[in-house]
């Protein structure tokens, strides 16, 4: 069982608790979903309950009673924070020898762990060198392997393909049946008829309803709705499209005759990719077929074949790339470069005006729902605010090219919804929004452009209503 009564957690430099006074039970064997808005707390829940918090992560807290599994399997939204090997056996082996497998075994044993999340990947391949979609199988694949009696999942599948998403629900489903399971997740189609009990929290981390799914949604949709919570009808409420058939048809970017790959294998062959501005382009495919990779060559950040160019002059370092684009990684850890949230937007503004500065600073921080948190640390932020802030910063840029990697995973619809509404406003002023997006509602609403990766090739997907994702 696991339990705590009368919870109370602070971030050391956040204004408000995290947790005041949570009282919450979970039973042996119960499949329990954790709904909420981003920044609700619900990550944090998990690390305090799997004894992350404070064993691993120090943070001031306080409780009458606390009862946790410290044996259990955790699969993070971000799935580098659970790797310590170099090698994808290393990684999986590190669990077997833990569970005492013997040395014969293992090798079989890695591979149906691998099998069984559809990853398909030599076991000696560097684990730094797979995708975010492939890391986040690999998680999953060694959590399995752990066979722990306790189950924390957050957000699992954020990062992969809908084809995967449901292949690796089905698969994870098979193994939980004799598992005390607790998960944090926004795409919930593929479990919530296969889950016991739908907590929701509000934005101050208080449970505001706790029944079975069905009575949930029945009872409270509305405030499933209020909260950003993605229930089944969550996209009627989504900003509606708009036309955007007149965008300019004069590229400023353009790349000819080109190769990407990674090591020796040829990942994307293309004989012209060209950019024009006022496009609004998704870039879709499965994991593991170089749509990273793609935007980072375009930033000049890996070495490609061909010839890029922007407004005739080529491109060939960093600087010049960075003169007209901006790249958000999947892992917006990667780019933030400050003491605080609210330094992190100012400093992109820090060209202007003090006072016109601050003033954008804090629209923007409004827009994106982070001015309660504006003078915390940004490592201190839940998965989806790091997203927001993230966004945030490039948005703040003067880069006529905005390119985002999966800039909605983690995201509660209402914070999805201001982005998708944020993007629209940019593209309708002239700047070009190029996302690699797994959601086909995305896909299927708003861009100006699809492009799909496959078999090496990039594909002009035309508007049938028929979308790859």
């Amino acid at each position: 069982m696991l339990s705590t009564k009368n919870l109370r957690l602070k971030y050391p430099n956040g204004e408000h608790k995290i947790f005041d006074g949570l009282d919450l039970t979970i039973h042996d064997k119960e499949k329990v979903l954790l709904l909420g808005p981003s920044g609700a707390g619900k990550s944090t829940l998990l690390n305090v309950l799997s004894g992350i918090v404070p064993e691993l992560i120090e943070l001031p807290m306080k409780y009458d009673e606390l009862h946790i599994d410290a044996h259990c399997g955790m699969i993070f939204q971000d799935p580098d924070t659970q790797f310590c090997m170099p090698k994808v056996k290393e990684e999986l082996g590190f669990i077997l020898e833990n569970r005492q497998v013997p040395r014969s075994e293992m090798d079989q044993a890695i591979q149906r762990a691998l099998d069984s999340v559809g990853l398909n990947v030599d076991p000696d391949q560097y684990v730094n060198q797979l995708s975010g979609g492939m890391k986040q199988k690999l998680a999953i694949a060694e959590t399995l392997l752990q066979q722990a009696e306790t189950l924390f999942l957050d957000e699992p599948t954020a990062m992969l393909d809908t084809e995967a998403t449901a292949e690796l629900w089905s698969k994870i489903k098979d193994f939980w049946e004799d598992q005390t399971v607790v998960i944090v997740e926004h795409k919930v189609e593929h479990i919530w008829e296969h889950i016991d009990r739908v907590i929701l929290l509000n934005y101050n981390a208080e449970i505001i309803a706790d029944d079975k799914p069905e009575a949930i949604l029945a009872q409270h949709e509305e405030l499933l709705t209020e909260y950003g919570v993605w229930h089944p009808n969550a996209w009627d409420y989504a900003p509606q499209a708009q036309d955007t058939s007149s965008t300019t048809t004069e590229p400023v970017f353009s790349y000819q005759d080109g190769a990407i790959r990674r090591g020796n294998k040829t990942l994307i062959a293309l004989d012209a990719f060209n950019v024009s501005l006022g496009e609004w382009i998704t870039i879709t495919g499965k994991n593991g077929t170089g749509k990273t990779t793609l935007l980072e060559s375009m930033m000049q950040l890996i070495k490609y074949d061909g010839k890029m160019t922007y407004n005739g002059h080529y491109l060939k370092k960093i600087k010049d790339a960075a003169q007209h684009m901006y790249l958000v990684y999947q892992n917006p850890e990667l780019q933030f470069i400050t003491q605080s949230v609210y330094d992190e937007i100012f400093i992109q503004f820090s060209q202007k005006d003090n006072k016109q500065a601050q003033q954008q600073t804090e629209d923007m921080l409004r827009l994106l729902n982070l001015e309660r948190v504006q003078n915390q640390h940004p490592f201190e932020l839940s998965m989806g605010q790091k997203r927001r802030l993230s966004v945030a910063t490039a948005l703040s840029s003067p880069a006529d090219i905005i390119m985002l990697d999966e800039p909605t995973f983690g995201l509660d619809s209402h914070n999805t919804f201001n982005l998708i509404q944020l993007f629209q406003e940019r593209v309708a002023q002239g700047q070009t929004i190029i996302m690699i997006t797994h959601d086909p509602e995305i896909i299927a609403r708003y861009p100006s452009r699809q492009i799909h990766v496959e078999d090496q090739q990039l594909h002009e997907v035309r508007k049938t209503g028929d979308m790859h994702v």
